[in-house]
């Protein structure tokens, strides 16, 4: 009989890289029963050496943006710092991919809250951080950005209810947030439709960059916009959403 120390190495190697692992895969590809898998899947989370979601498992793996290579990255900090200290506790609240929402966890200190996000890279800090409730929904797992995406995904968690929303986009401009994937847009529009604060996080650099190709929202969908300066062109950008600087 294997010791739970050999099963538990069996599982992590019959893990897919860059997916979801279902139950049922294990149990054809280690044949182990599934209350044996189960039990070894809890230890393997305890030890957070897996994350447990919707569907099966993923393997914790280093696949984290490296700070070193963030465009901006003193001035991404500022605006992650400011964003993370809108956020109290028991609160429901989303983080959304992308450079700048990906370092809010670095400054979320001893908080009980529940975190919904699309970003294995914000999840994988959170539970380091003994964050116990979060969610992250199915999908394949795009390593350069450290994204789970899928185009059917938002089923899985559309009936979740945040009270605020961090997102940011890879620009913006008089027509809104732009991004560059149709996928992700589909999710973050979702996700917009489940929360009931939009707060955006975005450094200066961004604006007018008119870099992306689908719009994810206007900006008089945006409640509150986190940024290091408002210059005058970027100051007529202003809707009816509150601006949080940075440098004030």
């Amino acid at each position: 009989m294997l010791h739970s120390l050999d099963r538990q190495k069996i599982i992590l190697d019959n893990l897919k890289n860059g997916s979801v692992t279902s139950i049922n895969h294990l149990i054809k590809s280690t044949n182990f029963n599934q209350s044996t898998i189960r039990r070894d899947i809890k230890v393997l989370e305890n030890h957070k050496k897996v994350i447990v979601v919707r569907g099966g498992i993923i393997p914790v793996k280093n696949i984290e943006i490296d700070p070193i290579n963030i465009e901006n990255l003193n001035e991404k900090q500022n605006i992650a710092q400011q964003a993370a200290s809108l956020i109290n506790d028991h609160e429901n609240i989303i983080i959304n991919g992308g450079t700048t929402c990906s370092l809010i966890p670095d400054y979320i200190d001893n908080k009980n809250i529940k975190v919904l996000t699309n970003s294995f890279s914000v999840a994988t800090k959170l539970i380091n951080q003994n964050i116990k409730d979060v969610i992250i929904p199915g999908g394949k797992i795009y390593e350069h950005n450290s994204l789970i995406l899928s185009p059917f995904n938002f089923d899985t968690i559309k009936h979740f209810h945040a009270s605020k929303l961090f997102l940011s986009c890879r620009s913006l401009s008089e027509l809104g947030l732009l991004e560059d994937d149709e996928n992700l847009v589909k999710f973050v529009t979702g996700l917009i439709s489940i929360s009931d604060e939009i707060i955006l996080l975005v450094d200066n650099s961004k604006f007018y960059k008119q870099d992306g190709s689908f719009i994810i929202c206007p900006l008089s969908s945006i409640d509150t916009i986190i940024t290091e300066k408002l210059d005058e062109k970027v100051n007529q950008l202003k809707n009816n959403f509150k601006a949080i600087l940075t440098t004030n």
